[in-house]
């Protein structure tokens, strides 16, 4: 209902990132991903550590981040913003962020701009990537786009996943 209630506020025309920090709000995520008005969920892990006394471990967040995850895909939305890293320490950025990605999230809260292209280059795809991509794409393309066996979708939609991150973070393929 805050959803909804907050997209009517603002004219019906800004989308809303609701921001899920409770372990009520996690239990909720699939109603609150497919609100009117929602356009992406966010991860309040902090919050959502002090509401629960979970610890900040890989472990300890996976659910709640993995719960989110499938939320949006039900809600039809892009995948969900992770929590912020606290401090200064780009090293630690760098390894939470790689979990961020390894759990399907799309997005992490900064605290501080210089966490910004740490971030952004850990969500990147690869040039490595990209030429896979691309190769897969072409090879694809020349076999008349036919559905070859069961591991092309999966493949197929990795690679269209990669081409568009790709051109989002103006990453190009390896030589």
């Amino acid at each position: 209902d805050q959803v909804t209630e907050s997209f009517h506020r603002m004219d019906g025309k800004t989308p809303v990132i609701p921001l899920v920090e409770s372990a009520v709000g996690i239990e909720e995520a699939n109603n609150i991903a497919k609100a009117q008005g929602a356009f992406r969920l966010a991860f309040g892990s902090g919050d959502f550590r002090r509401d629960t006394g979970m610890a900040a471990t890989p472990e300890a967040m996976a659910y709640p981040r993995a719960k989110l995850v499938v939320a949006s895909r039900v809600g039809n939305l892009p995948g969900p913003i992770d929590g912020p890293t606290v401090g200064t320490n780009h090293p630690i950025l760098r390894e939470q962020t790689g979990i961020t990605v390894m759990m399907g999230m799309t997005g992490k809260l900064c605290l501080a701009i210089d966490q910004t292209p740490v971030i952004n280059e850990v969500i990147s795809p690869t040039p490595s990537d990209v030429a896979w991509a691309t190769d897969f794409m072409a090879d694809f393309e020349a076999n008349g786009r036919v559905i070859r066996d069961g591991s092309d979708l999966p493949r197929l939609g990795r690679a269209e996943k990669i081409m568009k991150l790709a051109v989002a973070f103006g990453v190009q393929s390896a030589p």
